[in-house]
């Protein structure tokens, strides 16, 4: 009997130990109820669809998750991807092969995390002054560079991973499951990882354990930048055009996605499976209203709304553990 207690003790320990546990039972319930509400909703194509437009939020959130346990943010993302797929259209469509159009949208999407891990970790702008600038900068080189005008974007290259499926399963999804485990190990089993949340729990006691901490934030971003990047060829290929105003509201729905999934805002703490799982959340989410026919502005409410109870949930869950801390 005290070998079984034992046992029991420790799941329940470690069930309470996964933050992101309560996202799969709000996730299990949304689920419920958008079969109840909708006959078209419980079917493998509907939920292959669902898991193909959260691929490109999936893929963002393993490097969102990084930046936020380094006790940073970034709201340039989703300007980014419009930057880097209007690079690749414009080379596209001035004759350039594939390969080194996706080559040079990759080099400009690390390029932007450099500028934004110079500004914060050498300059010593705020997380949020810096990439507000970027992503204001970064949409602009969009709009100049299309002459605010869309680029239709056609190649096997791009459909293949955009939007072709292999054994059933979208590519982009196999994509992201296998960077997903790549993030996983990063975080769990390497020193980069450990460094990342060290930093993000304290910067002071990080330098002082040794750890370089401007030139380490610098590689967050640009690991983050390249991340982003194959989300953008992702999107591209999705998509079939390079747009100036493509994924604006992307940013933010991968940060409260990550916030949903049990990454904390101060840093210090993150889980990539979390995220995934927040994405896919948001990404029902959205299949669900737009099978209810929900108004598109009722739609913006909503996103709003799980944004603001993201962030509260985390401020509560911080006070909550300082607390416990000081008792």
């Amino acid at each position: 009997m005290t070998e079984n207690k034992k046992k029991s003790v420790g799941i329940m320990a470690m069930l309470r130990g996964i933050d992101f546990l309560p996202l799969i039972l709000a996730y299990i319930i949304l689920c419920v109820f958008f079969s109840i509400t909708s006959p078209f909703f419980l079917s493998f194509k509907n939920f292959m669809n669902v898991f193909l437009n959260a691929a490109i939020m999936g893929i963002m959130t393993l490097s969102t998750t990084m930046v936020l346990s380094a006790g940073k943010i970034d709201f340039s993302g989703g300007s980014v991807i419009a930057f880097g797929s209007c690079l690749m259209g414009v080379m596209l469509r001035g004759g350039i092969n594939i390969w080194p159009s996706i080559l040079a949208c990759m080099a400009a999407c690390v390029i932007t995390g450099v500028y934004n891990g110079v500004m914060i970790a050498y300059v010593g702008l705020s997380p949020f002054i810096a990439t507000l600038a970027g992503m204001q900068m970064f949409r602009g080189f969009a709009y100049l560079m299309t002459n605010a005008r869309s680029i239709t974007v056609s190649d096997d290259v791009l459909k293949f991973v955009g939007r072709k499926y292999t054994a059933g399963v979208p590519n982009a999804v196999i994509l992201l499951v296998i960077l997903m485990l790549i993030f996983v190990w990063i975080m769990n089993r390497t020193t980069f990882g450990r460094r990342t949340l060290v930093i993000g729990g304290n910067e002071k006691v990080a330098f002082l354990c040794g750890i370089n901490v401007k030139r380490h934030i610098l590689k967050v971003y640009m690991l983050h930048g390249c991340i982003v990047g194959i989300a953008t060829v992702v999107y591209t290929g999705q998509l079939g055009a390079s747009l100036p105003s493509a994924a604006q509201n992307l940013n933010f729905q991968s940060i409260s996605a990550c916030v949903l999934g049990g990454i904390s805002l101060s840093g210090g703490k993150g889980s990539v499976v979390g995220g995934v799982i927040g994405a896919m959340l948001i990404a029902t989410l959205n299949n669900g209203m737009t099978m209810l026919e929900l108004n598109a502005y009722w739609q913006d409410v909503v996103y709003g709304f799980v944004l603001i109870f993201a962030v509260t949930m985390d401020i509560i869950k911080t006070r909550s553990a300082a607390k416990r801390a000081t008792k």
